[in-house]
């Protein structure tokens, strides 16, 4: 890392104004910026979370979680589509805010076209 560059923080994030067309996410310090995500992006992701939704409510082992925080360190923090965690796991990983501090069972992120 060189002098001019900047190391993002989950506090750095915190103190951005609101906004719920943007989503802010840190990987390994970097800012990274998108925007709302498409119709069919979400129409997809809201499927997976359904059809997760009706096996945890059938089998009882967990939950699926729509776009929650992932927050594994101050300069690493991201919000999935979609995750699934067993209700074990759920107790271990998540925070007072209902972020989770450790990763789930499964991630899922839906990808759309345009900039990789």
């Amino acid at each position: 890392m060189t002098a001019t560059e900047v190391r993002w923080t989950t506090r750095d994030i915190e103190a951005l104004p609101e906004n719920e067309w943007i989503r802010y996410e840190i990987i390994d310090g970097e800012l990274v910026v998108t925007r709302s995500p498409h119709h069919k992006h979400q129409h997809l992701a809201g499927r997976i979370f359904s059809l997760l939704d009706q096996w945890s409510l059938e089998t009882g082992l967990g939950e699926p979680s729509i776009m929650p925080g992932l927050i594994f360190s101050d300069s690493d923090s991201v919000s999935p589509d979609v995750v699934w965690v067993s209700y074990e796991r759920l107790s271990q990983i998540q925070d007072e805010a209902g972020h989770f501090r450790g990763a789930p069972e499964l991630v899922v992120e839906v990808l759309s076209p345009g900039k990789v």
